[in-house]
């Protein structure tokens, strides 16, 4: 991979870091528990407790993403950035392309 590439990928996984960072702090709020509120009824309270359990899967998969992020800007630093995990092969070009933060090939996938 040419240093123009590593480059490039550096700078697609630092906007992706930034995004999934915003994201944790706009959503912290809908994480929150659901209060008793004697407003809401049965029904709008169940609405809202699940509404709650998605934005907390969700956080959780970007905070997920957000140590892959940090783990392939590592291996960037450490000059093993597009090689597979598992079998030490190359990455495809396209494969990064679409998930900067991948870790393995297809075929170890």
């Amino acid at each position: 991979m040419t240093k123009e590439e590593l480059d490039r990928f550096q700078k697609k996984l630092l906007a992706l870091e930034e995004e999934v960072s915003d994201y944790l702090a706009k959503s912290e709020d809908s994480a929150a528990a659901v209060e008793p509120d004697k407003g809401l009824g049965r029904l709008s309270r169940m609405e809202a407790m699940q509404d709650q359990q998605m934005v907390l899967e969700l956080r959780r998969r970007k905070k997920r993403q957000k140590l892959e992020v940090a783990n392939a800007l590592s291996r960037i630093e450490e000059g093993a950035y597009g090689k597979c995990s598992f079998c030490g092969k190359e990455i495809a070009f396209d494969r990064l392309d679409a998930f900067p933060e991948v870790q393995t090939c297809v075929i170890c996938a």
